[in-house]
């Protein structure tokens, strides 16, 4: 596009001369100087208008996206609100499940407790039981012991019975 007004500038439209005859000035020159000012004015107008309508838009535009800014506002703080809410009632859950989990840690912990408790009584119960078998047993074996000794004290060995035998069945049949 070509800038007119660098052509035509306020200082030469201020300072133009036109050719002076008799009669005044050159008909020509001036109707071409006015002519060329006139062009040059036109496109400065609507350059000017095609600015103005420019800015208007862009006002325009403005003044929606501040609109927006408004309501982008408040959407944030609403977000920012619900964000709150959304923590709040994370914590409240966490808390009632750690609850619960502490509950059930303490109900297994109790009935651990009781378990061990009862696998100690039935290992004290099978160590007394053990005990009472092992002196029973013993006293037993105490007992045949005795028996087996008194029995070896008193009953001659079994070759002296054979020998007596055998000299008494000898002697008998002897005599016959």
């Amino acid at each position: 596009m070509e800038n007119l007004s660098e052509k035509l500038s306020p200082v030469e439209i201020k300072n133009k001369e036109f050719t002076r005859s008799v009669w005044g000035y050159n008909p020509k020159e001036v109707v071409e100087f006015l002519d060329t000012t006139a062009k040059a004015w036109e496109k400065v107008q609507k350059h000017e208008k095609d600015l103005l309508e420019k800015i208007h838009s862009l006002q325009e535009e403005i003044v929606r996206w501040k609109g927006r800014e408004s309501e982008i506002e408040k959407i944030k703080e609403r977000a920012h609100q619900e964000a709150l809410a959304i923590r709040e009632e994370a914590t409240k859950e966490a808390a009632k499940h750690f609850a619960a989990v502490e509950e059930r840690a303490s109900s297994i912990r109790t009935k651990t407790e009781e378990w061990l408790e009862n696998v100690i009584a039935q290992v004290s119960e099978t160590e007394r039981q053990k005990m009472n078998f092992m002196t029973a047993f013993k006293s037993a074996l105490d007992s045949h012991y005795a028996l087996l000794k008194t029995e070896d004290q008193e009953v001659e060995p079994l070759t002296s019975k054979l020998n007596h035998f055998l000299k008494t069945t000898l002697s008998e049949d002897s005599r016959v």
